[in-house]
């Protein structure tokens, strides 16, 4: 479910008068106006400019991000239009589900969701990649790529959380276009810091002497991107999915139970991601000693102890009739209630805080039965005057 963040060719070197490095150089910037680009990006392997099998051509401005399965690029029409280029890696990936939700967006717009542009074939696809070409409305940096810069304006010294007026404007906004996909009935399935991006350059505001410090910005909108693993609902009478979906970290209980995901799978991401917001850190992660096999368990049990559930039987039972789930259930018959140490609250660094701690005990019920709905969360007091 992670993907890598390396090139799929990258040791490969294009002509350099065709390179992205050289069309920088000749600017004479460091970058081409974008201050978020990847670290240690190798811009010898990516193209200035994008040519289309139709003639149109683009000229890349800088670069959103390298993922396992797509390069995104931030490019200018010849109309000066600012745009952003998916482009799509030689490994095993479709985009047949991606392009579904986007033209279904485009159908039924939502000011927190990203637009499709156009769909297209290159004729100079960089190394690695095919000709496949996804356009749509640029975006700024993603709520990763700004956590991750303050961080290093830091010194990488300390973990650089939101103001909780932006927690809850960026919670609001999310909510809102979480609950047009769901009305869509499109799962997203992969709700991340690093899939939600603010509409513009932003500027932030941050004391990196402090403590702790907070990334405050002023005024922004933010978008849902990245539509790569998201799926439709199932039509009333046909059977639930079962498939492992979204990553590890951000996984719903009943993914990893090896029940069928559901419209409240996305929720429980989103809980994940308000966390993330504050906290800085991944709310849920594996014991980084255990070996590879054992980190779903091990997330798994992170997840118990840190929110102590009360997990039906019946979701027990059902998991193990349906033998797609190698979790191992013994842990929670040896889990004593009372010793447990309720770590949710514990990463509260002040009461003023609480409210956000009620919307998270709110949102992450193990139970999918009993997790709001969209509609539910964006209802709640956190979120009154948003």
């Amino acid at each position: 479910m992670k993907r890598p963040l390396v090139s799929p060719d990258k040791d490969a070197i294009l002509p350099f008068d065709d390179s992205l490095e050289a069309a920088m150089q000749q600017d004479g910037q460091q970058s081409p106006g974008y201050d978020f680009e990847p670290v240690d990006l190798n811009k010898k392997v990516h193209p200035a400019v994008l040519k289309l099998c139709t003639g149109e051509e683009y000229k890349v401005r800088g670069v959103f991000g390298v993922g396992g399965f797509s390069v995104v690029y931030r490019i200018r029409d010849q109309n000066g239009q600012q745009l952003a280029a998916k482009v799509i890696s030689r490994r095993l990936y479709s985009t047949r589900y991606e392009l579904a939700t986007l033209r279904k967006i485009q159908e039924n717009q939502h000011d927190n969701l990203l637009l499709l542009n156009s769909v297209g074939r290159l004729t100079n696809p960089p190394p690695g990649y095919t000709d496949e070409v996804i356009i749509t409305e640029a975006c700024g940096p993603s709520i990763r790529a700004v956590m991750t810069k303050a961080r290093r304006e830091t010194g990488n010294t300390k973990m650089c959380s939101f103001s909780m007026d932006n927690i809850k404007r960026i919670g609001k906004q999310v909510g809102d276009a979480m609950l047009h996909l769901e009305k869509l009935k499109i799962h997203h399935l992969d709700l991340k810091a690093s899939n939600v991006a603010f509409t513009s350059n932003v500027k932030y505001e941050m004391d990196p002497n402090l403590t702790h410090p907070i990334i405050t910005i002023n005024d922004f909108e933010i978008k849902v991107i990245d539509y790569g693993t998201s799926l439709t609902h199932s039509k009333p009478g046909d059977p639930k999915p079962i498939k492992l979906v979204q990553p590890q970290n951000i996984r719903a209980p009943e993914v990893f139970m090896g029940l069928p995901y559901n419209e409240k799978s996305d929720v429980w991401s989103m809980g994940c991601l308000m966390a993330e917001l504050y906290i800085v850190k991944l709310l849920f992660r594996p014991n980084h000693d255990a070996p590879t096999c054992e980190k779903d368990q091990s997330t798994f049990e992170h997840m118990v102890s840190r929110m102590n559930p009360t997990i039906p039987s019946e979701m027990i039972e059902e998991s193990k009739q349906r033998g797609s789930c190698t979790l191992n259930f013994e842990f929670l018959e040896n889990r004593k209630e009372a010793d447990n140490q309720y770590l949710l609250m514990k990463l509260m660094r002040d009461e003023t805080d609480s409210p956000l701690f009620d919307l998270l005990k709110f949102i992450l019920i193990f139970d999918p039965a009993e997790r709001p709905s969209f509609a539910e969360v964006i209802s709640h007091k956190f979120f009154a005057g948003i």
